[in-house]
């Protein structure tokens, strides 16, 4: 337990590291430097340098045994980002996801028996406002993430209205490639109230850690490790802690789309916390 809090806590302080190199930052964010260190190609992945997308995700999600059990969710998930620039470089950033959730062998207190469920799931929203970039390497923001229980199914939601703080914060590395970069980005989320019949469920306490590593390739072509999943702290379950390792692989094609799969699996989890044994999303992107 010690050393998953180390990792934790070194997870912690390469959140603060692009402050901390935002105050010795004192170079100008000319066109032409920007060009040099984000390439021509944003895939949509910095949410510092956000882009109008509409995207189609499908999940395959292999859950823990339990049981004797196999239980496991195919989910849909409908996803828009939208910006606006407010002038002097300050933006406003919205995203709205809408899964729909297909699960099998998922138990609960109204299906004991894992019957097959379909349903629509939770819904996510996110504002967030990103400031002016004090040079083309540096970007930063700060937002509210909410998750409404819009699902109708206890295998489909958590039955939970849940709002916390989102910040983030970007350092480019154009000496890998141009649109090379590190987000630190934290997320905390708690649930304030219960939907009518889920007072009894489980409440939120969650703090998500994701240390996005993106690498611009040549050809349009790019890498992300943690492109979605993030390091979770438990603190509803005495700060139990769920480390997953995820890797994504992407490409642009024609001039407005960009295809990827993600590949995520459990790889440090304490007893009682796993939130998927593997899991594989295959995602389609239309940039406006």
């Amino acid at each position: 337990m010690r050393a998953r809090g180390l990792i934790v806590w070194g997870v912690v302080a390469a959140v603060c590291l692009p402050a901390v190199v935002l105050a010795g930052e004192s170079e100008s964010s000319a066109p032409e430097a920007d060009t040099a260190i984000h390439g021509g190609f944003n895939n949509g992945e910095d949410p510092t340098r956000p882009r109008n997308q509409f995207q189609v995700r499908q999940r395959y999600e292999r859950l823990p045994d339990a049981g004797g059990r196999e239980p496991e969710k195919w989910v849909t998930t409908l996803r828009a980002d939208l910006w606006t620039g407010f002038g002097d470089g300050w933006k406003l950033y919205g995203r709205i996801d809408q899964p729909l959730v297909y699960s099998h062998d998922v138990t609960s207190g109204f299906n004991p028996n894992g019957h097959n469920r379909f349903g629509q799931g939770d819904l996510l929203t996110e504002i967030a406002i990103v400031a002016p970039p004090p040079t083309a390497r540096l970007g930063y923001g700060l937002g509210v993430r909410a998750v409404w229980p819009t699902a109708g199914l206890n295998e489909a939601g958590k039955g939970k209205y849940q709002i916390g703080p989102v910040a983030g914060a970007r350092y480019s590395l154009p000496e890998i490639g141009p649109g090379s970069f590190f987000l630190a980005k934290a997320i905390y989320l708690n649930s304030v109230a219960s939907r009518d019949g889920n007072s009894g469920r489980a409440d939120i306490n969650l703090l998500k850690l994701q240390p996005k590593f993106n690498v611009g390739l040549p050809d349009h072509w790019f890498v992300t490790a943690y492109a979605s999943e993030t390091i979770e702290v438990n603190y509803q379950d005495d700060g139990k802690v769920f480390i997953p390792f995820d890797l994504m692989i992407g490409k642009k094609f024609f001039d407005s789309f960009v295809a990827s799969l993600e590949y995520s699996r459990s790889l440090i989890h304490d007893k009682g916390f796993e939130p998927y044994q593997w899991q594989i999303e295959g995602r389609i992107g239309y940039y406006f």
